[in-house]
């Protein structure tokens, strides 16, 4: 018996060897977990991912699997963020359950008849990303992708039962349909979605304004990508200001001739949460301001010195207020 278990132990120690592994942090993870737990979370998610794939190396939280197999890179980001938060005892089933769900939902997915169009229907949705964070896992020149907000990148997805996972551009390829034509079904499943809308009146300055929330944990950014559909009761004459810090919420600001400063003192006010909402959550989107109008969003420059905070609007949205009815 305990030959066999030094065989084990040697074969497991050949097989980790073999694999490049880079225990470095991702950048920006270092207060998260030390490096003893960041080794553990790596050693762990490779006996999970080595059931199914094969893999090629690892660095900075980036698992680069062999060619050939269902994905080309899985990422430990979102993992080391749900892993801080947990007691290491609990990690093990986390990690477990994480890359058993991925593999599952790429099951699901070769069920799907890639040419068959209609079959593929209901399971098309929307995400945002950082894109920076496309950038650094591949790009988007094999996905399907839109932009929508200055520094994020809209992924055309499919909804399966246990995970996200992108479109390629082979399977897209094979519908002769428009990228706008397939977003907009997407856009509509989305849409189906059930999520919580509230309104608020706080206190800014001596001032009420009245502050909107959009919130759904797995749709809430997409949500706001059709707010004339999805929430019109939030849009002023003039547009709103909306800030997605992160995949699960939306904040609103009505920009009305009514009160038409309110939405500097919603951003001067707000921003403070935002970038709250957007550092502790495990799936960012961005930290900006958005003007939205028509359906389009534009971002909106900010500046904060020394505590400070003073916003630029855009031109568009001055020329708007200054025409004369």
């Amino acid at each position: 018996m305990n030959k066999i278990l030094t065989l084990l132990i040697l074969l497991t120690s050949i097989n980790l060897s073999a694999q490049k592994i880079d225990y470095s942090f991702p950048e920006g993870y270092e207060k998260e977990i030390s490096e003893k737990d960041y080794k553990y979370l790596v050693d762990e998610s490779v006996k999970v991912i080595s059931k199914n794939y094969k893999i090629s190396s690892i660095k900075e939280g980036v698992i680069e699997l062999e060619k050939g197999q269902d994905y080309s890179i899985l990422n430990l980001h979102n993992l080391i963020l749900k892993c801080a938060e947990l007691d290491k005892k609990d990690w093990s089933e986390l990690i477990t359950s994480h890359f058993n769900s991925m593999h599952e939902s790429m099951e699901k997915q070769k069920q799907l008849d890639p040419n068959k169009f209609e079959t593929l229907v209901d399971y098309f949705s929307i995400r945002i990303y950082q894109e920076s964070f496309v950038n650094q896992n591949g790009g988007t020149e094999n996905l399907i992708s839109k932009k929508h907000l200055n520094g994020t990148v809209s992924l055309l997805m499919l909804d399966l039962p246990s995970v996200f996972t992108p479109i390629q551009k082979d399977m897209f390829d094979l519908w002769n349909k428009t990228v706008d034509e397939v977003f907009e079904i997407a856009q509509s499943n989305v849409n189906k979605q059930e999520f919580t809308k509230m309104t608020e009146s706080i206190d800014v300055n001596d001032k009420k304004i009245e502050v909107n929330f959009i919130e759904n944990e797995d749709y809430g950014a997409s949500l706001a990508l059709d707010l004339k559909n999805n929430a019109p009761e939030f849009i002023g004459e003039w547009g709103s200001v909306v800030a997605i810090p992160n995949k699960g919420i939306v904040n609103l600001c009505k920009i009305s001739k009514e009160k038409p400063i309110d939405f500097i003192l919603f951003i001067q006010r707000f921003k403070p949460v935002v970038e709250q909402f957007y550092n502790q959550h495990p799936q960012p989107i961005s930290n900006d301001f958005y003007w939205y109008y028509n359906g389009n969003f534009t971002k909106i420059n900010v500046i904060d010195k020394n505590g400070e905070i003073n916003v630029i609007s855009p031109m568009e949205l001055t020329e708007l207020m200054t025409e004369k009815n």
